[in-house]
């Protein structure tokens, strides 16, 4: 039995649009080639993807260039490469990331075309790839190769839309479950000794991390143009998500800010060596407080889960640095 769509495509010839078997998520698509009736899968749960088939489809039958049994076949590393220029280096900050993702995965499909990759091949790709030991001599996680699938996933699906592959192979993939969430914290005791044991010019950028949860790389590009000691809020314009946000200044935080204001440099970074330059990096300044704090397991980007928390809190961090 048919259940027709409550969509109606502007159909013209002898197409017939599009509907829905039952018990199938998939849309269908009905129409004449050559006189027959031909129904066929448009592999997508998307109306759009699926209104975006069935248009094509129309049109190729038209200029007589419909071929059913056609495989797209640009090299897979081809995708990636345009993937990478067209949506990662534009738009993401995690370009860096995507660009050792697209290097893993072009070394496994790189003999394959776009239109060889199904769902099982990506399934083979997982179970490789979770038998893969890092640097480490540990096991590749979980959460790894979920981001791998779903560099893949996001990949596959601007391919649908520029119209290089009907569907997007990696659809139903699952991302794999029980990937371990990494959640380590600090005890009162612990944000004390870490404090107390960075260098002079980490302390306040420590002190910021704890208070507000922001991010590394959104405390050391602050500038004091970003910074309303008036109004009590410091203003993140470059968030992770590319939008703006204000974070409130706690009375402990505005005194540290105003240590640190230099009238001279109004318009400079916030976080300035003695030299003048910007603080670009703190990562063995950070590693060496922890090394003298005994803080074992522990990362800069960790401080945000212990802001978050009652021992993070400002009030508490008020506290313990005074």
């Amino acid at each position: 039995m048919l259940m027709r769509s409550t969509i109606t495509s502007e159909v013209t010839g002898d197409f017939m649009g599009l509907f829905k078997r039952k018990g199938s998520k998939c849309w269908q698509m009905c129409f004449f080639l050559e006189g027959r009736k031909v129904r066929k899968s448009t592999k997508t749960t998307n109306k759009k993807i699926a209104q975006r088939i069935h248009d094509r489809t129309k049109w190729q039958i038209a200029e007589s260039t419909y071929n059913p049994n056609r495989k797209i076949e640009m090299p897979f590393s081809e995708l990636v490469d345009e993937f990478l220029e067209k949506h990662s280096k534009a738009g993401k900050k995690s370009y860096k990331r995507d660009q050792v993702i697209a290097r893993v995965l072009k070394q496994h499909f790189r003999t394959k075309s776009i239109g060889d990759i199904g769902s099982y091949n990506i399934k083979v790709w997982m179970h490789k790839r979770l038998q893969h030991i890092t640097r480490k001599g540990t096991f590749i996680t979980k959460a790894s190769v979920n981001r791998e699938l779903a560099f893949l996933k996001t990949m596959f699906n601007f391919a649908v839309e520029w119209d290089w592959v009907d569907s997007n192979p990696a659809e139903k993939v699952k991302l794999l479950r029980g990937e371990k969430k990494r959640l380590r914290m600090l005890s009162r005791e612990e944000i004390d000794r870490l404090i107390k044991n960075a260098a002079d010019h980490v302390k306040p950028i420590l002190v910021i991390a704890l208070s507000t949860g922001m991010r590394k790389s959104e405390i050391l590009n602050l500038k004091w143009k970003h910074i309303d000691l008036t109004n009590g809020f410091i203003r993140v314009e470059d968030s992770k998500n590319s939008g703006a946000r204000d974070v409130p200044i706690f009375p402990f935080l505005e005194d540290e800010l105003a240590k640190l204001r230099d009238n001279d440099h109004q318009e400079d970074y916030v976080f300035r060596r003695k030299n003048g330059k910007r603080v670009v990096c703190i990562k063995e300044a950070f590693k060496a407080a922890l090394e003298r704090s005994s803080i074992t397991d522990f990362r800069f980007h960790d401080l945000r889960h212990v802001a978050a928390s009652c021992t993070g809190s400002a009030t508490l961090v008020t506290h313990l640095v005074r």
